[in-house]
């Protein structure tokens, strides 16, 4: 919101006042009213990076009976991130238009326009709230296969597409088809300008052929690959990553090796970013958390059951399933997501390649498989091609049976048809996902709940984003489309804020971890 502060420009104001902190006060000599500022907008969204200048945006009128002479002007911008000191350190610009072009890093910034009368020292300040994105740094990234069978990465901004990325940054896309795409909140490096441990937001593209390569979602800087990625060099041939997912205290690796953590805690001075070597069992791209204090529920590939690993990745050990609770000891995991409308309950859908029956195994902690569901063989789940869990509006797995989309209850197994206004009916459904972005306690401002869904023509894919879902049901046609080449595989939303690992750890499952 914007605020209007009455201030005297005191020296022992300016040794107390931060630029974090917010300052109510009427002070000094001078007529309250004497001077009033109007036109600041209260939010301002600004892409950096691409020439725009305040002076352009903003046009604030003064409306005083003062002199212009008797009048002086500031402008300051401070981040809301990581300012220290009097506001009064961030200045930059003087006079009434705040000639100033951006070209700063992702985040929330308040504007302070100061009006000063030179007579009695008597100021007004009116703040702004300024959002600053990049090309890259808030938007859908889509993985997809090629024709050729290798992975690629397209990305849907609010100024629309840009494909190919990895050909366009690497000259050629990423050897495999497409595994996985992971977004890493607080993700820890080396910078190199600085020479210096940072945190950034982190984007990880993975393919089945053990290909890796981690991205700053700032400028899409590749960041890590197979080469840097473990501090005992580069990766054995081997290796199949899975997943990543930032923790409490340090950040994970789940891969065919088993678990890799590394510290992020400043009390340890930092990190590389880089993972030591693994602990546990063999890990897989199926992670999800009831608890990060307890630590992270994955999927084990070689033993095929679940996993937990302690929040400080020292170990792991299964989950043990309830009495009563029976299932397969041969199960492979094909799908996995958590439900917030269900009690917090983590799924994991599982298939036995012998037979081709499914089981849907779930957990409300970090002990116990509470209960093991053989799925109905007549259901639309039993035969869907693609699934998806509803995290945060309903108790819904989404799957895709015969070219269209299904909700199946997580509570009584009950199947309904999902509608999907505004596709038309020649277009072939062939992939669905449900991503959110619902921070409490961090910045509320790209909060957002879609169910994607996908369509194929020929070598093209056709994506639609249906917002305000009703109980988890699209109500309205597609508030916005992507297309491309390639066949998708899957969605990631990244957004502008960078949060310490420590702060994301206890909000409530804040996006999807796995699909």
């Amino acid at each position: 919101m914007k605020k209007t502060i009455f201030i005297s420009l005191m020296v022992g104001l300016l040794c107390c006042w931060s630029a974090c902190t917010e300052d109510n006060s009427s002070m000094g000599t001078g007529q309250l009213n004497e001077i009033e500022v109007k036109g600041l907008a209260e939010d301002i969204n600004v892409a950096s990076y691409q020439g725009i200048n305040l002076k352009d945006l903003i046009h604030p009128t003064v409306i005083t009976s003062l002199s212009e002479d008797q009048l002086a002007y500031a402008w300051y911008l401070y981040s809301n991130e990581g300012s220290d000191g009097p506001y009064k350190d961030y200045q930059i610009a003087t006079g009434k238009e705040v000639d100033y072009e951006v070209n700063l890093p992702s985040g929330t910034y308040t504007l302070v326009f100061e009006v000063t009368n030179t007579e009695t020292g008597y100021a007004k300040i009116v703040e702004s709230t300024i959002h600053t994105t990049t090309s890259f740094s808030k938007g859908f990234y889509i993985l997809k296969e090629t024709s050729e069978g290798t992975t690629e990465l397209d990305m849907m901004n609010d100024d629309g597409m840009i494909h190919d990325l990895i050909s366009t940054l690497s000259g050629a896309p990423m050897q495999g088809k497409p595994h996985n795409l992971v977004m890493m909140y607080s993700g820890a490096y080396i910078d190199t300008e600085t020479n210096k441990t940072a945190t950034t937001n982190l984007l990880f593209a993975i393919s089945d052929a053990g290909k890796l390569k981690g991205y700053r979602t700032e400028d899409m800087q590749e960041i890590f690959n197979n080469d840097n990625l473990f501090y005992s060099g580069t990766m054995p041939a081997s290796e199949r990553p899975g997943t990543l997912v930032t923790g409490p205290t340090g950040n994970f690796y789940f891969s065919n090796s088993g678990v890799r953590y590394y510290v992020t805690m400043t009390s340890y001075g930092g990190s590389a970013g880089k993972f030591g070597y693994p602990v546990g069992a063999t890990g897989s791209k199926y992670v999800q958390v009831i608890n990060a204090i307890m630590g992270y529920i994955y999927w084990d590939n070689a033993d095929h059951q679940l996993m937990l690993v302690d929040y400080n990745g020292m170990g792991s050990t299964p989950l043990e399933p309830a009495e009563g609770v029976e299932y397969p000891d041969d199960l492979e995991c094909i799908s996995s997501c958590v439900s917030l409308t269900a009690g917090t309950v983590a799924w994991f859908l599982c298939e036995q390649p012998s037979t081709g029956n499914r089981y849907l195994l779930k957990t409300t902690s970090s002990q116990y498989v509470d209960e093991a569901i053989q799925i109905d063989p007549s259901s639309h789940l039993a035969h869907s091609t693609v699934q998806s869990g509803n995290g945060i509006s309903a108790s819904y797995i989404y799957c895709i049976d015969d070219g269209k989309v299904y909700a199946h209850s997580l509570t009584d197994g009950s199947e309904t048809n999902v509608p999907l206004p505004g596709i038309p009916s020649g277009e072939d459904v062939t992939f669905l996902t449900n991503q959110w972005l619902n921070f409490s306690s961090l910045s509320t401002d790209y909060n957002f709940d879609n169910l994607i869904v996908g369509t194929q023509t020929g070598d093209t894919y056709k994506l639609y984003f249906y917002d305000g879902l009703n109980g988890g049901m699209p109500i309205n046609a597609a508030t916005k489309t992507a297309s491309g080449t390639g066949k998708v595989k899957c969605v990631r939303f990244v957004s502008p804020v960078i949060a310490a690992a420590m702060t994301l750890a206890f909000e409530p499952n804040p996006f999807p971890l796995s699909d």
